[in-house]
Formats: C-alpha cells, sequence, structure tokens
C-alpha cells in the first residue's frame, strides 16, 4: 500500500460520524482499556504509511463512555481480562468519506475474550449511543465475510446522524495474541473486498507481520467508491506517476479489464478503472441514458479525485464516452487513446452478427468477439487473469438495455458530442485489431481522419481485445505515445 502526504478537510458533520464510529468501537471491544501510553499494541496498529494514497490520519482517542444501556452489551466489559491494553488508529479519505478505523488489544487471553465479543455481537439486534448530544438508533446485524486473521466475525451496522445515512462494516477478528476490530463506514455499502482486506491488513500488522508495502495489481487493490456531485462512482486505482484513467466498454465491469494489462501500465502510472452508471456500486444516472451523461459522470469522477489533466483510454462503448468527455470537456483530458470504437456521426455500425453474439449470454460467442478463432492462448490467458478478480456482479438487465439504446443513439449520429468528433483537440491516438469482428478497420480510418493529427496504430490477426491479445507491444506503443515521444 502507498503512503499518503495528502491532508483531508473534514466537514464537521463527518468529524461527527468518525467520531461516532470510534464511539461504537471502544464501547463493543471485548477488553477493558488501560492508559499505556506508547506501547507495542501502537506500534501493530495500522498507520498512515501503510494506506493507499488519499488517506489522512486523524486523532483517535478510545473511550468506554456509553451514556445509554445496551442490554446485549451489559457487562461485557467488567467479564473481560482487566490487565490487557489497547489502542486506536483513524483515519479518513480525501473530503472525509469514508473513514477507517482500528481497535486493537493485546492480551495473554484473547480466545475467551473473542468468544464473549462475538456472543455479545451476535445478541445485538440494535444499538443506542449518544453524539453530540443526540441519540442515535443504530441497527446491527451479522454480515457474511471471509476470514481475516486466525479468526474473525462480521458484522453491517447501521445509522443516521446529522442527516446522513451511515453503513459501517465491522470485521472483529482474533489473533494468536491480539483481538481487533476494523471499522469502515461510508454514505453507501461498503465494499466488502476492499473492507475484508484492510480487515487483513490489519490483523497481519498485529502479529507483528509486514503490511503489504505495495498493492501490486489492480486485483487486489480495494474497490473503493468515489463520492461525486453526480452520484457514488465504484472504482479501484493502482501506481504512481501521471493519472491514466480506463473507461470500460459496453456491457463491462471494471473488472473485465486484464489485470495484466492494468499492471503493466501501472508501473509507470497512477491508473483509474472504474464502473460505468448503475453498475456495481456507480449509481445509475436518470433515463435515458446516453454516452454523453456517462462522459459527464466520468468529468465527475475526475473531480472527485482530484486527477489534474488525466490521460484518457477508452475501449469500444468506452471510447466514445471518451470522445464524449473530449469534446464536452476538453481541459480535462491530456492525451487521449481510442481502442476499437467508433465516430459517433452515424455512418459507421457494427456488423449485425458480432452484435448479436456479444449480446447472446454465451461465452464462447462473446469470446469469439474479443479474439480471432486462432488466438485461444490469448484467449485463455485473458479468461484466467480476469478470473483472479473478487466476485462481482454482472450488470443488470436494465443497464445492459440502456447501454444498447446510448450506443445506438451514438451509432445513428443521435448524440450530441458523437456529432463533434472532429472538434476534439487533444492528442489522439487510435488502435484495433485488423479483424475486429465488431469494429471492421474502415471505421478506425475514418474515425483516425476525422481527429486532427491523430495517429492510427492497427494489430494484425487481432480482435476487438487486440490490446489484451497484444499487450507486450501495446503497452510500450501507448506509452511513448502519452509521453509525446
Amino acid at each position: 500500500m502507498r503512503k499518503s502526504n495528502s491532508r483531508v478537510h473534514l466537514s464537521p458533520t463527518w468529524v461527527v460520524v468518525v467520531l461516532s464510529v470510534m464511539l461504537v468501537a471502544a464501547i463493543s471491544l471485548a477488553v477493558t482499556l488501560t492508559s499505556s501510553g506508547p506501547s507495542a499494541v501502537t506500534s501493530r496498529l495500522l498507520s498512515i504509511s501503510d494506506l493507499p494514497g488519499g488517506w489522512s490520519a486523524l486523532s483517535a482517542k478510545a473511550s468506554t463512555t456509553n451514556e445509554l444501556k445496551n442490554k446485549c452489551l451489559s457487562g461485557l466489559n467488567a467479564k473481560s481480562q482487566a490487565n490487557a491494553t489497547s489502542a486506536m488508529a483513524a483515519f479518513s479519505e480525501r473530503s472525509g468519506v469514508p473513514s477507517l478505523v482500528e481497535h486493537l488489544a493485546m492480551s495473554s487471553s484473547v480466545d475467551s475474550a473473542y468468544a464473549h465479543e462475538i456472543r455479545a455481537l451476535n445478541a445485538c439486534h440494535s444499538l443506542l449511543f449518544k453524539e453530540d448530544r443526540q441519540i442515535v438508533h443504530a441497527t446491527i446485524s451479522p454480515l457474511a465475510m471471509a476470514t481475516a486473521g486466525s479468526r474473525s466475525a462480521a458484522y453491517a451496522l447501521s445509522f443516521t446522524l446529522k442527516g446522513l445515512s451511515i453503513t459501517t462494516d465491522i470485521v472483529v477478528f482474533h489473533t494468536k495474541s491480539s483481538l481487533g476490530e476494523v471499522l469502515y463506514s461510508d454514505t453507501t455499502p461498503p465494499p466488502m473486498a476492499t473492507v475484508l482486506s484492510y480487515a487483513r491488513e490489519a490483523a497481519r500488522k498485529s502479529e507483528g507481520r509486514t503490511v503489504s508495502a505495495q498493492i501490486d495489481s489492480i486485483v487486489s487493490a480495494p474497490a473503493r467508491i468515489a463520492h461525486t456531485s453526480v452520484g457514488a462512482v465504484g472504482y479501484r486505482e493502482l501506481g504512481s506517476g501521471p493519472p491514466l484513467v480506463l473507461i470500460m466498454g459496453y456491457g463491462g465491469t471494471m473488472e473485465v479489464w486484464d489485470p495484466q494489462f492494468v499492471d503493466a501500465l501501472a508501473e509507470d502510472y497512477h491508473v483509474v478503472v472504474f464502473d460505468n452508471s448503475g453498475i456495481g456500486h456507480t449509481h445509475a444516472l436518470a433515463a435515458p441514458l446516453t454516452i454523453d451523461a456517462m462522459a459527464n459522470q466520468t468529468s465527475a469522477l475526475i473531480d472527485a479525485l482530484g486527477l489534474k489533466e488525466p490521460d484518457v483510454l477508452g475501449w469500444s462503448m468506452g471510447g466514445m464516452i471518451a470522445q464524449g468527455l473530449a469534446v464536452e470537456h476538453p481541459t480535462q483530458v491530456g492525451r487521449l487513446v481510442l481502442c476499437a470504437t467508433y465516430p459517433g456521426t452515424g455512418t459507421d455500425k457494427p456488423a449485425q452478427t458480432a452484435i448479436n453474439d456479444l449480446k447472446s449470454g454465451d461465452s464462447t460467442k462473446v469470446m469469439s468477439v474479443l479474439f480471432p478463432s486462432n488466438q485461444v492462448t490469448a484467449q485463455e490467458s485473458f479468461e484466467i487473469a480476469t478470473g483472479n478478480y473478487p466476485p462481482s456482479s454482472s450488470p443488470s438487465a436494465a443497464v445492459v438495455s440502456a447501454q444498447t439504446n446510448a450506443v445506438d443513439e451514438w451509432f445513428d449520429g443521435r448524440d450530441t458530442a458523437g456529432r463533434k468528433t472532429a472538434n476534439i483537440t487533444v492528442p489522439t491516438l487510435v488502435a484495433d485489431g485488423t479483424v475486429d469482428r465488431l469494429d471492421p478497420i474502415e471505421n478506425d480510418h475514418r474515425l483516425a481522419s476525422l481527429i486532427p493529427g491523430a495517429q492510427l496504430v492497427l494489430y494484425p490477426d487481432a480482435g476487438h481485445a487486440f490490446l489484451f491479445q497484444d499487450e507486450v507491444s501495446f503497452v510500450p506503443v501507448v506509452e511513448a505515445f502519452l509521453r509525446g515521444s
């Protein structure tokens, strides 16, 4: 994980929320707190150097004060070991959302303490606590999650405070000599893979093991949520250097990006991948969905992440969105890479047979659109690599239908930005495979001719997924273009 030097300016409301989460951690951890000052406990907490870029540390002072009676937690601390020591760490990302709190206790008898806490939390269906003179009613329920530490259990805590609806995922973990909690709070349900990732890192460090110094693959990068001006957007990020935003195509989640392709780019760039409208944790835009609306959502993500004039690479429908972004928000785009995509002038459409295969839901037919039949090794490599991502939900039928209408509008020349492809002024690279069933190369030639100064690169015997099939040769071409060399 990467060290961050960025600062977070919390709103007064979110400060109260973070403090409330700390209070929940303090009242639920099944140990008696003692004043031990700097200790081995503190040194085994997550620190800012353990977290990805964009996080900042907050002052964290644990308290067992609970002004309201919670019968399910009654006597919890009194029955715990008296000589345990504990410490707490708290962090917040960018504008204050989400927040991360870790509470860790060291004890000679963590088995009984862990069992006691789990019994108490399982008996709780609601919690009451008081914060800023407001009585907060919280609901709590068990959450199915893979293991962190030698033993662990997870819970979802939900409450409303200062008009904000907050969901906090709590992971209680037990290692050989420690008992800990990781609490991840957000205004939308936190991504489970992200919460589990932090909990596992916390458990590793509590045992004195080294926390991952660097997330080395996009598949292990936490799935995160950006709170943008047009709603939540789910994303992952990897690497450092100039920002590079990748825009996914029709019917795809961000888990369709070949990890080998993303990881190669992330060696020199800060790569951001994300889910388009209505997919995963990304807010569904109002109907009717358009390419321009998705371009505006991408613009909002760029703003929310504080990316300064990022380079943008769009694949297939993502290339349409990238064009819309360059037309409507030209100051937000450094350089543009358009992969296996089309102009929106109403003159270029894919072959209907290829469209039918892509929409069939038959994996064999879908792969036949992405890879030529003689590129079995490349296809298998892609399927194995993308299979390494944590499980994610496929786009709903409604989302796919909305994307279909948006793409058809682009193909028919009815999209506002699509008719202005020739107005793109940023340096542009157009690329495709020569045997792309979905996007015949005459479309690539036409697109490149429309954009002033655009470069065109074609890969022989490659299809719609040429960028993954020929990743070894394509990535250096992309990087040389982005460097302006």
